[in-house]
């Protein structure tokens, strides 16, 4: 009978660690899913250029996750970058690879 004992509470110990994961980890967000189309543009406070990389910070809009094909525009001179990949943080920041200069 103890064996039993040892495994229910076992398996109930998994369950509850389960629910609380699903409680408290948040739903799907679908300003990181759509961070993943491509074709999206970042207009930031501040641009650093150092090619193939750049790097916006107080970046509009606040996307998370992984990007592609994307444009970041330096807001005080209106100078634009694409990029082929890159990654969000939220408003924070915006970083890209594989970037070169557009002309207007």
């Amino acid at each position: 009978m103890p064996c039993r004992a040892v495994a229910l509470s076992a398996i109930l110990a998994a369950a509850l660690g389960a629910a609380a994961f699903l409680l408290t980890t948040p739903p799907a967000d679908p300003a990181r899913a759509s961070a993943e189309r491509a074709g999206e543009m970042f207009v930031c406070e501040q641009v650093e250029s150092r090619y193939p990389q750049v790097f916006g910070r107080n970046c509009n809009p606040g996307r998370w996750g992984p990007l592609s094909d994307f444009t970041v525009i330096d807001r005080r001179n209106d100078n634009t970058y694409h990029c082929r990949t890159g990654w969000a943080e939220g408003s924070l920041w915006a970083d890209g690879q594989d970037c070169r200069p557009q002309r207007g």
